[in-house]
């Protein structure tokens, strides 16, 4: 035990390590390939006002280390017509939700282990209850996955030109979606269709970039690009993870205001991922605060900047400068490391590093605290006998 506290590893211990990830990644694979009956992947919706409700999800990776417990218990809704900002450090796993619900984890080390991702399709209809059904993404086959990816849920990833197929001409690839989801368009209804889709992202010459190769296209144009093909199947939410990365600050504005105005225009959800909290004070409806795999404080935007609770929340945003700050003083910087991912202590996640510690801390994992209809909080802090409860 003493040399697994150092990060040390015995060959026997590797060993075991590695025999126990090929069982698990081979029992998950081969759950994934299975043919299954409909009803085995379908479940019903909580709420028929939300587009997707993730609950209790548990994405891990199985490593020559062991277990990366990368998403672990996390817990959210992303309602109809609504901009969600899920912001967090990195690695605080806000890309692996993404592309758990995308079922893009990568295979076979990354599975999805526990939870349920509801996806609100209009596919299914009602049961017998007037509950609304739906799929249960963590469930679905790969094949019936390929019917929803790209149609009813898209992404937009964060650099366009390594998303880009750099041998294909733009409209080829937007061509693409259109064949794939809609294999009885004709050539000219699809390409008109792709045509028009550049001129709603605001490509001033469409005919032109149609015909062009991505590295003929500036990053601001590639990602707009980018965009139109999300917008091609007419999606029910977009994820977009941090879309405006490796965009200069200007064309960073237009590529935010342009997904804002499109969310309005088509009625489509959002999934907005950032580091940036100037983005999603702007941008967001409601907003998700990640930490080591775990929801720590989810609520509106305005009481998530208005009055943050929750000790890291309240550090994200003293670290961010304001045009106000003191010049003379340094940026506020969080203390200390994010735990390790593969030995995950069974307190709180950010109990080292946090300055507003009390006994309760020392205890388990804390639960979620409801504090107001729409702001929850997992502090010890908030509970009613807490010192500084509510």
């Amino acid at each position: 035990m003493e040399k697994k506290n150092k990060g040390y590893l015995t060959l026997k211990e590797s060993r075991q390590i590695v025999k126990e990830n090929v069982r698990k990644m081979k029992y998950y694979e081969n759950k994934k390939k299975k043919n299954v009956d409909p009803s085995y992947y379908q479940t019903v919706m909580k709420d028929d006002n939300n587009v997707v409700e993730i609950d209790n999800l548990e994405t891990h990776f199985f490593t020559d280390n062991g277990t990366v417990k990368s998403v672990n218990g996390v817990s959210f809704n992303i309602p109809k017509n609504k901009i969600v900002g899920v912001v967090g450090e990195s690695g605080c796993g806000k890309s692996v939700t993404s592309l758990s619900i995308m079922q893009l984890v990568e295979a076979p080390r990354g599975q999805v282990v526990g939870g349920q991702i509801r996806f609100n399709t209009d596919d299914l209809g009602y049961d017998e209850n007037g509950h609304k059904l739906a799929y249960d993404i963590t469930k679905m086959p790969m094949q019936q996955m390929f019917n929803v990816r790209g149609k009813d849920i898209t992404m937009i990833f964060q650099e366009p030109m390594t998303s880009l197929n750099p041998v294909f001409t733009i409209g080829n690839q937007l061509d693409e979606v259109m064949y794939v989801h809609y294999p009885n368009m004709q050539a000219e209804e699809v390409k008109a269709h792709s045509l028009d889709l550049l001129v709603q992202v605001g490509i001033s010459m469409p005919e032109r970039v149609y015909k062009s190769y991505p590295h003929e296209l500036s990053g601001g144009m590639r990602q707009r690009v980018m965009i139109a093909m999300a917008l091609a199947g007419n999606p029910k939410l977009i994820i977009a993870d941090e879309p405006t990365t490796a965009l200069d600050v200007t064309i960073q504005a237009q590529i935010l205001e342009l997904l804002k105005s499109i969310q309005k225009k088509t009625g489509c959800a959002i999934m907005l991922i950032t580091h940036d909290l100037g983005v999603i004070a702007e941008m967001a409806d409601e907003v998700v605060v990640m930490y080591a795999g775990k929801v720590i404080e989810k609520g509106t935007v305005s009481e998530i900047f208005k009055n943050p609770l929750h000790p890291y929340t309240i550090g994200l945003q003293a670290s961010k400068p304001l045009i106000t700050s003191d010049s003379d003083k340094p940026l506020y910087s969080i203390p200390g490391q994010v735990p390790n991912p593969i030995n995950l202590p069974n307190t709180c996640f950010f109990k080292g590093r946090c300055d507003k510690c009390i006994s309760k801390c020392n205890g388990a994992y804390p639960k979620q605290i409801q504090v107001s209809d729409t702001h929850f909080v997992s502090c010890y802090l908030y509970e009613e006998d807490g010192e500084d409860g509510k």
